[in-house]
């Protein structure tokens, strides 16, 4: 069974525990495990970098990854793949490296199957010869299931994980339902401690998959920008320091428990009436804190805005 490794981004800037960098005037402290106030930072975008800012991204190493790989199949002409879940999301936008797609799904076959639970642990005692298998001597459908996860040289001890038997492979089994054994010794001497702990039953589905390119990165980006990106008006002094310290300090922070300065406040009123970026397939109601594109001073910037709702919660009279 395919393992899964998925590259996601996400469309905003969580507030993260902050410790000794270097923030704006209205801040000190170590704020590790604490969320602060406010946190502001603005970085140089391309047009197309903005897609897999707030898309479901897969970035094209096939030989490594075996979702790229999928979608390399999938983009070349369709592609069948076996899972219990679909290894790849339909029906929304997807970045990759060079464009945008959406994946369409099909269910064509569907196997019974069922999930195990099992150790493959560390060896504590002496291991008795009629309780023990070498790797070698399992039926073909056990090595095949160890290989796919990963286990076939014995190097991989002392986890817990999960196998997947169709109930054809079952029947060829004689590490499940019940194993016959309760050790497995590998050619290089490894050995491990064999014990399944509990089962449910799934089904092993084949998902026929096809792909339809929605535009390529940077035009996806360029229709981002031209949807999203606002500019910011009449900057006070205090605001454009604000402003400067959010691009060349990494970010503005404004530490836990410490009040806002005016300034900053009277700047989140510009991020109040505009659209917070997101993906051209997304529909959603935006609070304050997010994500967005910012024109400032001939330069696009992405830019999370997150705030304490409570610091921030009405606009300033005007």
């Amino acid at each position: 069974m395919p393992r899964r490794t998925l590259l996601t981004s996400t469309a905003s800037l969580l507030p993260v525990a902050l410790a000794g960098c270097q923030t704006g005037p209205a801040t000190s402290g170590n704020f590790v495990d604490e969320v602060p106030t406010a946190s502001f930072q603005m970085n140089p975008v391309t047009d197309a970098e903005l897609p897999e800012k707030v898309l479901y991204s897969l970035q094209s190493y096939p030989d490594e990854d075996r979702d790229a790989a999928l979608l390399k199949r999938i983009r070349d002409g369709g592609a069948t793949t076996e899972g219990t879940r679909p290894p790849l999301p339909a029906n929304r936008h997807i970045a990759t490296d060079d464009a945008v797609v959406e994946l369409s799904k099909e269910v064509v076959d569907e196997t019974p199957a069922t999930t195990y639970s099992v150790k493959v642990d560390i060896v504590q005692d002496s291991i008795q010869d009629d309780e023990a298998i070498r790797f070698a001597d399992l039926p073909e459908v056990d090595r095949t299931v160890f290989s796919d996860k990963g286990l076939a040289d014995g190097d991989v001890v002392g986890i817990g994980t999960t196998l997947l038997y169709t109930h054809e492979e079952r029947k060829q089994s004689v590490l499940v339902p019940e194993s016959e054994y309760s050790y497995i010794v590998w050619e290089n001497g490894a050995e491990a401690e064999w014990v399944v702990d509990d089962s449910y039953e799934t089904s092993l589905k084949t998902y026929d998959y096809s792909a339809n390119e929605v535009a390529t990165a940077a035009a996806y980006g360029q229709v981002m920008r031209e949807r999203f990106a606002f500019e910011f008006a009449d900057l006070s002094s205090e605001q454009r320091e604000i402003v400067e310290t959010a691009i060349s300090d990494e970010r503005y922070v404004v530490g836990p428990d410490e009040t806002p300065p005016e300034p900053l406040v009277d700047l989140a009123d510009q991020f109040r009436p505009q659209e917070q970026a997101k993906g051209l397939d997304e529909s959603r109601e935006d609070g304050l804190g997010g994500p967005y594109i910012v024109r400032y001073e001939g330069e696009i910037y992405w830019t999370t805005f997150d705030v304490n709702d409570e610091s921030f919660a009405t606009s300033t009279p005007s």
